[in-house]
């Protein structure tokens, strides 16, 4: 008889879900007991339950304030699971205005067949700064162990009328999440599911009447809704009506987001409601229209003082950027010579934001700011010098990638200089970037570049060149082991990483950059030049001594000629994908391999030349060998020219890389004369 097990497990969950006590701190003794996921049995962690709420409360006087309320209940199964006891909130304080943030939570075990509970301390909750307008609201629960339950429950009150996304999976299961908003009338959302996401849920509406009453005050009155104020006549006691808009959602077996390799952000294929705040509807006036565009988006930051008063700002820089710029002559030397000058000037102090906190002049004066106050000051000095620049908007890899147009969108903010109808993209927070070369937090698929006029455009952030990579090897077999010379050169952005992991180390934390892959494999004489450097290239160079690279079989010598370089694991084992396929940048990896034919021996056989290439030009690779005068020669290319490859040309990049790790395993065979 067949059985359908997936079915068994989805009804026992549900039934399990039915029968849960939610409420907060009644954790049973079966939610401790449980080992595993029933349905995803190789997840580290379950989220036994979550809840979200949000309403908006009127006070007289004061107008509405939202509420939200959070609780989360989830289930630890392993050491990794343990990382579900670390959160963090993210809420608004820039000092002035805030949100309030209040918190409790227990951690459960069971010992002795009893159940043992353990408080959040004020110990384990701290803040820390995020930006000048947000900070991170952070705990960590405690008595952790493979077993426990935590939960916990956060509120936090807010001024603001905008609704934060709300999260409907993560990367463990939800075995149910239950979310229920009530919004007065005058607050109006476009809702919707995030696009990119594989799951997606409908919100149920009901609605009722809210009767407010009011005390009696002297003079003309005023009713706050949100940050809007309109006359009324509630200048003596009565009641005022609006109409409560309740949205309902109750979902049971959340299936976690699911991890593949060579993501950009995971986060921006989760499932979540994502809520634009559309429309005012003043009850006492006309309704006002607040869902933007894009280019209305970027026109009104452009339209703010603090933004644009940082680049028309150029009297405290003019002079030592006159000097500067003494022997730079073309467009190219002056963006480098700029570029150069504002990283060696202003640090920058791990905070984003595309509005300064310090002030360019501050920021110049001190040597410390923001990205805004570090690249607009970028922008400020290269129109200075006769460039036509631009600021570009960004929203870092961490933010994600906006749904619709909303200020919110951006976190970032760049140069753009525009050449002979050429864009040169500029980050000055970076001591390693370059012209056209940023930070990776910064190359999150295209910004928005706009001009004083109120006009924009999206501009690529990806690199448009090829990054290079070029190894050369030289090995020789002797009696007990392999000797391998190695110097390889490394451009781009493989210079760049390189110079961010290892620039100001010791040369023994440089030499675990080498990769051996499982091979046994001792390194000397390692020295890498250039490291501090911000030339397009630098280069490593080392000494490689082996046992376990030449096995000998019935006198027969056996040695892969790629030696430790080789890819011997495909890391795309799916049958299929989901998300685009992220490479970063475009990029171009040679190894030239010189082996030695051992004293005494003559090549039995070679590994087969190969070509292998990806449609519409987006990769090759490139495997040829042959046999010279007292050596054997190896030329092997691997080629990938566009950053992002859509799911639907998943199986052909599979393919290839199956192609690689298959090739890469061969052998030469040296057998005696």
């Amino acid at each position: 008889m067949k059985f359908n097990y997936t079915l068994f497990c989805l009804l026992f969950v549900s039934t399990v879900v039915q029968a849960q006590n939610f409420k907060y701190g009644k954790v049973s003794k079966a939610e401790l007991a449980e080992k595993s996921n029933a349905s995803y049995p190789e997840a580290d962690a379950t989220v036994l339950y979550r809840e979200y709420n949000v309403e908006f409360f009127y006070k007289q006087d004061e107008g509405f304030s939202q509420k939200r309320t959070v609780h989360e209940r989830i289930k630890i199964y392993t050491k990794e699971g343990a990382e579900w006891a670390n959160q963090t909130v993210v809420t608004y304080d820039n000092g002035g205005t805030r949100e309030t943030f209040d918190l409790k939570g227990v951690t459960y075990n069971l010992e002795g067949g009893s159940i043992k509970k353990q408080k959040l301390q004020k110990s384990g909750i701290f803040e820390e700064r995020r930006n000048k307008y947000r900070k991170n609201n952070k705990f960590t629960m405690p008595d952790i162990r493979p077993g426990s339950v935590i939960e916990y429950e956060y509120v936090i009150e807010s001024p603001f009328r905008s609704i934060n996304d709300i999260d409907l999976q993560y990367t463990i299961p939800i075995n149910k999440e239950v979310v229920e908003l009530k919004v007065p009338e005058f607050y109006v959302y476009n809702i919707q599911s995030n696009p990119k996401a594989t799951v997606a849920y409908n919100f149920e509406t009901d609605s009722k009447t809210i009767e407010l009453n009011f005390k009696a005050r002297s003079g003309v009155g005023s009713a706050n809704y949100g940050s809007y104020n309109s006359n009324n006549s509630a200048t003596e006691a009565g009641t005022r009506t609006y109409k409560e808009i309740k949205y309902s959602l109750d979902e049971s077996n959340i299936p976690p987001l699911k991890t593949e390799p060579f993501v950009d952000n995971l986060w921006n294929y989760q499932g979540r409601s994502i809520w634009e705040f559309a429309m005012f509807n003043n009850p006492n006036g006309i309704p006002e229209n607040v869902a933007k565009s894009w280019s209305a988006v970027t026109k009104s930051i452009y339209d703010s003082e603090d933004f644009v008063s940082q680049i028309k700002k150029s009297d405290y820089y003019e002079n030592d950027l006159q000097t500067v710029l003494a022997e730079a002559t073309s467009p190219e030397q002056k963006m480098a010579t700029i570029l150069a000058f504002v990283k060696n000037k202003v640090k920058w102090n791990k905070y984003v934001g595309y509005y300064p906190d310090n002030g360019v002049k501050k920021a110049y004066k001190e040597g410390l700011g923001n990205t805004a106050d570090i690249n607009l000051m970028l922008v400020s000095m290269l129109q200075n010098a006769g460039l036509t620049t631009y600021p570009v908007l960004v929203s870092t890899k961490e933010n994600g990638i906006p749904v619709y147009p909303t200020l919110e969108g951006f976190n970032y903010v760049v140069a753009a200089v525009n050449e002979n109808g050429k864009y040169y993209i500029l980050d000055a927070t970076d001591p390693f970037s370059n012209v056209n070369l940023l930070p990776e937090r910064a190359m999150n698929w295209q910004g928005r570049l706009i001009r004083p006029d109120g006009t924009s455009d999206w501009v690529g952030l990806y690199p448009g060149y090829v990054s290079k990579k070029l190894t050369y090897v030289q090995a020789e077999i002797n009696q007990e082991d392999i000797l391998v010379k190695v110097r390889e050169r490394k451009g781009g952005h493989f210079a760049k990483q390189y110079r961010k992991e290892y620039a100001g180390t010791a040369n023994e934390a440089q030499v675990k950059s080498v990769d051996t892959g499982s091979e046994a494999v001792e390194i000397s004489e390692y020295e890498a030049k250039d490291v501090m450097s911000v030339k397009e290239n630098m280069s490593v160079s080392y000494t490689a001594t082996s046992n376990s690279l030449v096995e000998e079989i019935a006198g027969d010598l056996y040695v892969s000629p790629m030696l430790f370089f080789a890819q011997t694991e495909n890391p795309f084992k799916d049958s299929s994908r989901i998300y685009p396929i992220f490479f970063e940048y475009p990029r171009s990896e040679k190894y030239n391999v010189s082996i030695k034919i051992p004293e005494g021996y003559k090549v039995k056989s070679l590994p087969e030349a190969i070509k292998a290439n990806l449609a519409n030009n987006t990769g090759s690779y490139t495997y040829l060998v042959k046999e010279a005068p007292g050596i054997v020669q190896l030329a092997v290319s691997l080629d990938i020219n566009t950053p992002i490859v859509l799911p639907q040309d998943y199986e052909y990049v599979k393919g290839m890389f199956s192609q690689i790790t298959e090739k890469e395993k061969e052998k030469i065979v040296f057998t005696k004369l």
